[in-house]
């Protein structure tokens, strides 16, 4: 009886870990390699804004992204020779909010080569705004001046 128990808790455990069908089939549409092709704001203006604690912006023009979908890990290359290049590996997670609807939010912590956390307590919380078989927009929302200021990173699917 005990036997049985320990089974029926550990299926209830997968099954409520488990990802529904809509965020596997995001997940598998993420899969791959993707460039960063342009950072643009729902604001008018010029703004300079630093990514993920990371770069400027425009450091990040033509950056190459890698997201694996089997262990939710990925890695971006900055390649502007005037910023601070080199690999960035990072997991990351596209976890629909409520259920069918679409709307997902997409997380981003910061790892070593070996996939350890770097920072414990620091990662990215983003919305997947759009994602196709060629396209995908993931968008920030930060606080500038006291209102909601949103940062959108435009990616186009790649064949590296």
């Amino acid at each position: 009886m005990k036997k049985l128990g320990i089974i029926l808790l550990m299926s209830t455990l997968f099954v409520s870990c488990s990802l529904s069908k809509v965020e596997k089939s995001a997940r598998k549409t993420v899969d791959g390699n993707w460039v960063l092709n342009s950072v643009t704001y729902d604001t008018q203006g010029v703004f300079n804004t630093v990514l993920f604690n990371d770069a400027t912006a425009s450091c990040f023009k033509d950056s190459q992204w890698f997201f694996r979908s089997n262990n939710s890990t990925g890695t971006y290359t900055i390649i502007d020779a005037d910023c601070s290049t080199g690999v960035r590996n990072f997991r990351w997670a596209a976890n629909e909010i409520g259920k069918n609807t679409g709307n997902f939010d997409f997380t981003m912590k910061f790892t070593d080569a070996k996939k350890k956390d770097l920072q414990e307590d620091t990662g990215y919380r983003m919305n997947l705004k759009y994602l196709d078989d060629n396209s995908m927009q993931v968008t920030q929302t930060i606080q500038f001046e006291g209102k909601p200021f949103k940062i959108n990173l435009n990616f186009t699917r790649t064949t590296l």
